[in-house]
């Protein structure tokens, strides 16, 4: 395994400020007193606390979502993954909007957008996994129409999907009924 280099090293105290305190509390300032460097040392390796909070958002996605997505079981059907995906989604989002973007307020607008940008990034390489998953999955249909592609389900599902998580009460339960009535054999 290769050695972390400094900036993974002061990414990760970067993720570990945020997970305790929320982005609006990482500052170069005290991160580079966290890491007992200088701030010269922490703007070599990001030119601005917008590019270290575009950074350490990047790095809590493909924590939490590259884990669970980028593997998926071998034999999973694609519905069953979908389930599972939102399950982890959900949680993951709920931890981050109540965690890290607690005081989100604080947080100058162009940095919630960049956080919020990063979330979107990780939903379109998560869509083109889920579009593999649809291609493997030996227990689709057939006979689907042409139009019902992998790409197309996936992109529908996810919005979906997508949708629910920025509800109250987010629920899947009809799509996910509506995917095994259309995917799936009866």
């Amino acid at each position: 395994m290769a050695e972390p280099t400094p900036r993974d090293t002061l990414l990760d105290h970067a993720y570990e400020i945020a997970d305790k305190y929320g982005l609006a509390a990482l500052s170069v300032r005290g991160l580079a007193s966290d890491c007992n460097v200088s701030v010269g040392t922490i703007y070599n390796h990001f030119a601005s606390k917008g590019e270290l909070t575009t950074a350490t958002t990047a790095l809590y996605f493909k924590r939490a979502f590259y884990t669970d997505f980028c593997h998926p079981t071998k034999g999973e059907r694609y519905l069953d993954f979908c389930k599972r995906m939102f399950d982890s989604m959900e949680k993951t989002i709920r931890h981050f909007r109540e965690h890290w973007l607690k005081d989100s307020e604080a947080l100058p607008t162009a940095e919630k957008t960049i956080a919020r940008f990063r979330e979107e990034k990780q939903f379109d390489h998560i869509c083109e996994g889920m579009i593999i998953i649809f291609k493997n999955d030996p227990s689709i249909r057939h006979d689907l129409p042409s139009h019902v592609t992998a790409e197309a389900v996936s992109k529908f599902t996810l919005r979906n999907i997508i949708a629910e998580l920025r509800s109250e009460q987010p629920d899947c339960s009809l799509l996910f009924t509506m995917l095994e009535r259309t995917l799936y054999e009866q």
